[in-house]
């Protein structure tokens, strides 16, 4: 495999890891701190890189970084690549607008996200990350894999914020359910309770993925469906909640309903098929299924007319890890039921037909409108 002379700067001698930094963490992670680190890394990477071999040379005199050709199956495809830190949907829209003169970018980073790989699917920009994420598309080539190159893995200086944690989910909650709404900034941490330093956070990591768009004072969500589809990706219904069955003489679920508002302690939130029928009614379930903002003890139960059951009970309580579901919530007939998009993610990962309900709803024009 040939290299250009002004390469060598960037390469290692065969068998080093590259590391940039390893400060207080286990051995297998590899920091990567600056642009420059970056593009050492990116070096190295991609000679070592099989199925796609590379050729590379620095690309001297250009605004690209490296010059690339990638040899699929005996063909010769030629990138320009482009090493970006921190890459923003900006920074691919801006290769994108490279491409329509005919050049084939490539976008190296340190760790795309998922988000950020569908945008470089749209636009058609070419993206490669160094923990094994890759796309590349060409005359007659696909090349769409995600797996481990090795042991290592590579992250920013930075560790990035989750904004799918339990708490840093309340901000995408809030900004989904009121989709017409401009927010301030300050309006934002009163209604999610979030501090000011992770409030921030969050909103530069959403505007990188393009899901938001504003300034402290004009938030507004830009592309609503992308944050939903990568908060639904990202989520796992059984842990963000303790759920306790519990099996009912009451026939009737609205009854069952109002029985658990009078005998609940704190807020209720009622959410699935229960919630969804009272929004757009799809799947006939006889379960109704709320969040508790304090653990079902004995006395409720008591209270219910109710036993508890491991399995197949017609009422579901759940005592949620995090307050945000109670945000947004509305009343339907005097019934608090979860915002539409907490009702949507929470059917996705249970049985009796709950995808198909959520998907329902969200196909519904209604969906996330007052």
């Amino acid at each position: 495999m040939l290299f250009s002379p002004f390469f060598h700067l960037f390469l290692l001698p065969l068998g080093v890891i590259l590391l940039i930094s390893n400060r207080g963490l286990s051995v297998n992670t590899q920091v990567i701190e600056t642009g420059q680190d970056l593009e050492a890394a990116v070096g190295q990477a991609l000679t070592d890189w099989h199925t796609p071999s590379f050729r590379i040379e620095r690309a001297e005199g250009s605004n690209w970084d490296f010059v690339a050709e990638v040899n699929v199956d005996g063909k010769i495809h030629r990138f320009d690549v482009a090493c970006k830190l921190r890459p923003s949907v900006k920074d691919v829209e801006k290769l994108a607008e490279r491409a329509v003169s005919g050049t084939a970018p490539l976008l190296a980073t340190v760790q795309a996200t998922r988000s950020l790989v569908q945008h470089c699917k749209r636009l058609g920009v070419n993206c490669l990350d160094l923990n094994g994420r890759i796309w590349l598309r060409a005359k007659g080539v696909l090349v769409d894999r995600e797996t481990s190159r090795g042991p290592v893995q590579y992250r920013t200086g930075e560790a990035p914020v989750n904004p799918f944690s339990l708490k840093g989910s309340r901000l995408a909650r809030v900004l989904l359910s009121f989709p017409e709404r401009q927010w301030r900034q300050t309006e934002l941490a009163e209604f999610t309770g979030l501090s000011q330093g992770l409030l921030s956070r969050l909103l530069k990591q959403a505007t990188a993925e393009g899901w938001v768009a504003g300034s402290r004072g004009d938030w507004s969500v830009t592309d609503a469906d992308g944050l939903l589809d990568a908060w639904k990706e990202a989520d796992t219904w059984k842990k963000r909640g303790n759920l306790r069955q519990y099996s009912a003489l009451e026939g009737d679920l609205s009854k069952l309903a109002k029985r658990v508002l009078q005998c609940a302690t704190g807020e209720v939130a009622f959410t699935q098929w229960f919630a969804a029928g009272r929004r757009f009614p799809y799947a006939d379930v006889p379960i109704v299924s709320a969040y508790v903002a304090e653990t079902p003890g004995v006395r409720l139960a008591a209270e219910l007319g109710a036993r508890e059951v491991s399995s197949g009970g017609k009422l579901w309580l759940i005592t949620p890890k995090d307050a945000g579901v109670f945000q947004a919530i509305r009343r339907v007939d005097g019934i608090p039921i979860a915002c539409d998009v907490q009702i949507y993610l929470d059917l996705l990962q249970v049985g009796f037909r709950g995808p198909d309900q959520a998907e329902a709803l969200r196909s519904w024009e209604g969906f996330r409108k007052p």
